[in-house]
């Protein structure tokens, strides 16, 4: 190529009788998303290309290194109803290193209120939902008797919205939870538990209709959606080192620090991703 770049082809056009040829494919991108897709195609039998761009894969859930110290960024935990998160677990031989509470049971700690009265717990009985949270909430003692009774009315209301609403996404959760009667201390002591770990943002900076997605299928769906599950070992074990060994096993070509620059149909009707090259 002239100008220094270079083209790598995922074919998806009609092929020849005589010499059937083998599918290709080329994965932009090598977060979650990108890694898990990767892997899926070559599991079906696709000759798969990852690029990222990064020099790393996981995109924002990662791990770096200030001075001994490893952060995580992103995806701090995961829920029991994150179904295709624990199929790349265990796809990339890694759900030993991240594994699930057998049920529900967070402690919470109010380090202002007076001793005796510091320690909470959100957990859930064997009971259909939403009675399985029922004793909990009711037993909760980081709010007040109507603020509990407010979480209720709260939660109902969230039951009922639809997912499928693009209105949602146009409201952040924080004013759907004031407009619901949430108070700030129960949107700090309750709703942000759940939705900092698992959104990495507070209510005010999340979209409600991703707010309502986790928090109708983590805590509405099934008693034990909401188990949670955390890493064990930091984040860039399992979605860099862990995750390349098996796109390596699978027989995917990765390639880091590439970025795509145009994405291109071709006239066999497949399609170019463009990327930086030698001259």
């Amino acid at each position: 190529m002239s100008d220094g770049s270079r083209a790598v082809q995922a074919h998806a056009g009609a092929r020849a009788p005589e010499a059937p040829a083998r599918r290709t494919a080329v994965v932009v991108g090598g977060g979650l998303a990108g890694v898990t897709a990767a892997l899926a195609l070559a599991d079906a039998g696709v000759d798969v290309t990852l690029v990222e761009g990064r020099p790393r894969l996981g995109g924002l859930a990662f791990s770096f290194q200030r001075g001994e110290l490893t952060v995580d960024n992103g995806q701090h935990v995961y829920l029991r109803c994150c179904t295709a998160y624990r199929w790349f677990l265990d796809r990339i031989e890694g759900a030993a290193l991240a594994p699930l509470q057998d049920r529900l049971d967070v402690p919470v700690v109010d380090v202002a209120k007076p001793e005796g009265r510091r320690l909470g717990r959100l957990r859930r009985d064997p009971l259909p939902v939403p009675l399985h949270l029922g004793r909990s909430l009711a037993t909760y003692p980081h709010l007040s008797l109507a603020e509990r009774a407010a979480v209720g009315r709260a939660a109902l209301a969230l039951k009922g919205l639809d997912l499928a609403d693009p209105a949602l996404d146009a409201q952040d959760f924080g004013s759907w939870l004031a407009a619901h009667g949430q108070s700030a201390r129960a949107v700090e002591a309750l709703w942000d538990l759940v939705g900092v770990a698992t959104l990495n943002a507070v209510a005010g900076d999340g979209s409600l209709g991703i707010a309502a997605m986790v928090f109708k299928t983590g805590l509405l769906s099934d008693p034990g959606a909401a188990d949670i599950g955390w890493a064990s070992v930091p984040l860039g074990e399992l979605h860099d080192r862990l995750a390349r060994k098996a796109l390596d096993s699978a027989g995917v070509r990765t390639e880091v620090r590439t970025r795509v620059t145009s994405v291109s149909l071709n006239e066999n009707g497949g399609w170019s991703v463009q990327v930086p090259g030698e001259t």
